[in-house]
């Protein structure tokens, strides 16, 4: 394999590995938050890894490296990429002719310790629906920015788009979720109707797949005083954060493995 002459190594494999060893907890967060699992999102960053190291010669230095490597994991993340039209409760109050605050009204709620165990699994799910809700450059734009943390020149580097297109893809997007999250979501304002027992409760009560695939536990941060008086923005920027399932050591090991068998 020749290199490329725009790295600073005679080690591709090693420039691609410092790329993810440097943002593994950024890159794993944007990924899981494309395809909503982490069977999926381990599955996204090997292929890319893989890709990164198959294409090295390609790379002309025309971006930066890691904006190079990001714009395959966003590639790859593609392949998992759902999107729906509306939420389940817009398709089930509209089915039964209710609005949302009868909808969970009406659903018979007695406290259940069990449900405390999977409570973190039920937000997760109407996390994950929001960002559904988003077409896919308002999400990949937001997800880059509140994941990755990337200035807007970067984003745009990644999707070969305009500044001036990500401004607006960003603000749309934001808007979008903004939206999403003030009509309904009880952790955004006390007063909304849409809780997560209650959704378990429905789901318990017509035979519903409860979710297990998540594992983001924050419960007990969202009833700390400090969440309740975050704003909007940074609220909705939490509820996204993402703790991997494997440590950075233990996934960079199972890579570079990866490639040592190709």
């Amino acid at each position: 394999m020749g290199m490329p002459k725009y790295l600073n190594t005679n080690d591709p494999i090693a420039e691609i590995e410092r790329v993810y060893n440097d943002n593994y907890e950024k890159l794993y967060a944007c990924a899981y938050r494309m395809v909503g699992n982490h069977q999926d999102t381990e599955d996204v960053l090997q292929e890319a890894f893989i890709k990164a190291y198959k294409k090295i010669d390609s790379f002309r230095g025309e971006s930066k490296l890691y904006t190079w490597i990001y714009r395959i994991v966003i590639n790859e993340s593609y392949r998992c990429f759902e999107r729906i039209n509306k939420l389940p409760v817009t398709c089930i109050t509209e089915r039964l002719g209710i609005d949302e605050k009868d909808f969970f009204t009406s659903i018979d709620y007695t406290p259940n310790y069990d449900d405390n165990l999977i409570i973190d699994e039920m937000r997760e799910k109407c996390l994950q629906g929001f960002l559904k809700c988003m077409p896919k450059q308002q999400r990949v734009c937001f997800l880059l920015k509140t994941c990755l943390n990337l200035k807007n020149e970067e984003i745009a580097e990644v999707l070969d788009i305009s500044i001036e297109n990500v401004k607006v893809t960003l603000h749309r997007g934001r808007k979008k979720l903004q939206e999403l999250f003030a009509l309904r979501c009880n952790l955004i304002d006390p007063d909304k109707p849409c809780k997560c027992y209650l959704w378990i409760k429905f789901m318990k009560d017509h035979n519903l797949e409860i979710p297990t695939v998540h594992y983001q536990a924050k419960t007990e941060e969202l009833k700390k005083e400090h969440f309740k008086n975050l704003s909007l923005l940074r609220k909705i920027d939490y509820l996204y954060t993402v703790e991997a399932k494997y440590t950075k050591d233990v996934f960079i090991n199972r890579l570079k493995k990866a490639i040592e068998i190709m």
